[in-house]
C-alpha cells in the first residue's frame, strides 16, 4: 500500500481484488472520529483519502500500520463469515423449526417425589 502524505492528508489506493468494498467501509468506519474519510471505488481499485479533523499535523506512520492490521482483521472476518454462513443458517433453521409436542413417554418414568409426567 503506497501512501501519499501531504500535511494533514493521507491518500492511497487499495486493490478491489484483495478487499471487498464492504470490508473497506467496515474498516474505515472506525477512523471517522479522528479523520474525514473519503472512499472512492473504481473498477479495480479504491482511492482512500484521510483528512485529519483537527488542524494539527499527524504522524501517519502508526495510523497506516493500524490500517493495515485492521484491513487484515476485517478481511479475515469476511472470510470466516462466508465459510460459516451455511452452519449459521442451519442453526437458525433448527432453532425455529416446527417441533412436535411432547407425547407420552415410551417407558415408565419414576420419580421419588411423586411426579407423573402423564398427568400434565
Amino acid at each position: 500500500m503506497e501512501c501519499n502524505i501531504q500535511g494533514n492528508k493521507c491518500s492511497f489506493y487499495l486493490s478491489l481484488n484483495n478487499y471487498s468494498i464492504e470490508t473497506i467501509y467496515k474498516c474505515f468506519y472506525w477512523y471517522t472520529s479522528d479523520f474525514e474519510v473519503d472512499i472512492n471505488p473504481d473498477n479495480l481499485k479504491c482511492h482512500i483519502l484521510l483528512t485529519l479533523k483537527a488542524d494539527s499535523l499527524c504522524d501517519f506512520k502508526p495510523v497506516i500500520s493500524r490500517i493495515k492490521q485492521d484491513l487484515i482483521d476485517f478481511k479475515l472476518r469476511e472470510i470466516v463469515n462466508q465459510q460459516t454462513q451455511t452452519i449459521r443458517e442451519l442453526i437458525v433453521a433448527k432453532a425455529f423449526a416446527n417441533f412436535e409436542e411432547f407425547g407420552v413417554p415410551q417407558s415408565n418414568v419414576s420419580d421419588p417425589v411423586g411426579f407423573n409426567p402423564t398427568e400434565i
